[in-house]
């Protein structure tokens, strides 16, 4: 028995909406897992007497972290910094970066890629406000003392600070002049690091880079800007190998690239090629064999194969007359014996034959270098 029954418009359109609910709730993802804050929070402004305030933080590549801020030391406020250094988890004690005697304001902090980190705020000097920066240097653990940016005589405010890839770091401030306020600005030079190339090993070769600059040959010291990935490429001389980079994180033969975020060494061994310069004294013609006397500069492979040239059907092939190997342990002479084919020697029965020797010697971890010598062997009966 099938009952029919009529839903109302209101009904419908209410079980509508709770299965949309039931397919958002559906679609929404679990809650990530809760951040483990350190706690209880720890003081970084010295001593409850006197009230801080303006915190700001910057973090740079590396992890280290420097909050900046102003304290009332009683009279009028400073601008204090703190650093915490990369793997560390406990920040440093309470630097000031303003001079007392009058009020200073407003602290902005920025880190470059190297980690050299720059302050800016404004501090009156008596009679207006001017802006003043102070900056730790990368590797240094110690702020430099405050620089005024902007002139004395009216007010200027409000500074921010942001730093590039190259190192420069800009300050922008509002100053006031007699009929309308304007917007400054200072920025640093660009952070430049010094590449120096040595060469080691009994070879010899170059090395350039690109961006240009190492041309080792000539130039083999050359200063980049902050962050610039410089490739190396090391070219041996002829009779000589490159075997590889070592220092500034640079190995293997292929190409090196650094990253300028300090000063770098990278060094280039080239080894010199075992020779391959070897000398014939003499070739003898046997009855049955060639025998050949070699003077040889070390360790090697030698080889000797003999052929001659015969016509058949209108064409010249080569024939293998004899054909020899022999090993080297060190340099000095070696014999080698190339035994004639018997089909040789029966042609030498009937006729002389122009044959050609070649010998090749391939030294130990070297090039190989080959001699030819074109010689008659005489008609035996």
């Amino acid at each position: 028995m099938i009952v029919s029954r009529k839903i109302s418009v209101q009904a419908a359109t209410a079980l509508l909406a709770a299965f949309a609910a039931v397919v958002l709730l559906a679609a929404v993802p679990s809650p990530a897992a809760a951040i483990s804050w350190s706690l209880p929070a720890t003081d970084l402004s010295d001593g409850p007497a006197n009230g801080a305030s303006s915190a700001q933080v910057a973090v740079g590549s590396d992890g280290a972290t420097t909050v900046v801020w102003t304290r009332s030391n009683g009279v009028t406020s400073i601008v204090q910094a703190s650093t915490r250094p990369a793997g560390s988890g406990t920040f440093g004690g309470a630097v000031d970066l303003s001079a007392p005697g009058q009020n200073a304001a407003s602290p902005q902090v920025a880190v470059a890629v190297d980690g050299a980190t720059t302050v800016v705020w404004y501090r009156s000097n008596g009679v207006n406000t001017i802006v003043q920066a102070s900056t730790r240097p990368a590797g240094s653990v110690t702020f430099g003392g405050a620089e005024n940016l902007s002139a004395a005589g009216q007010n200027a405010a409000s500074p921010q600070v942001a730093v590039a890839v190259d190192g420069a770091a800009t300050v922008v401030w509002q100053r006031a002049g007699p009929t309308y306020s304007r917007i400054q600005e200072s920025t640093s030079g660009a952070t430049m690091y010094s590449l120096t190339l040595t060469k080691s090993g009994a070879g010899s070769g170059s090395v350039s880079s690109i961006p240009t600059g190492i041309d080792c040959g000539l130039v083999c010291s050359y200063s980049f800007s902050l962050s610039t990935s410089v490739t190396l490429t090391a070219s041996p001389a002829a009779g000589s190998s490159f075997t590889g980079w070592s220092g500034s994180g640079c190995s293997g033969t292929s190409t090196c690239t650094v990253t300028m975020l300090g000063a770098r060494v990278v060094d280039a061994k080239f080894t010199k090629k075992p020779s391959n310069l070897f000398t014939i004294k003499s070739v003898k013609p046997g009855v049955k064999a060639l025998t050949s006397t070699v003077v040889l500069p070390g360790s090697g492979a030698l080889t000797q194969i003999v052929t001659r040239s015969v016509t058949k059907k209108s064409k010249t092939v080569k024939i293998t007359v004899c054909k020899t190997s022999k090993k080297a342990i060190k340099a000095g002479t070696i014999k080698l014996s190339c035994k004639l084919s018997s089909a040789t020697r029966a042609a030498l029965r009937k006729r002389s034959l122009r044959v050609s020797v070649k010998t090749t010697f391939t030294p130990t971890g070297g090039l190989p270098a080959s001699k030819t010598k074109t010689m008659t062997l005489k008609r035996k009966r």
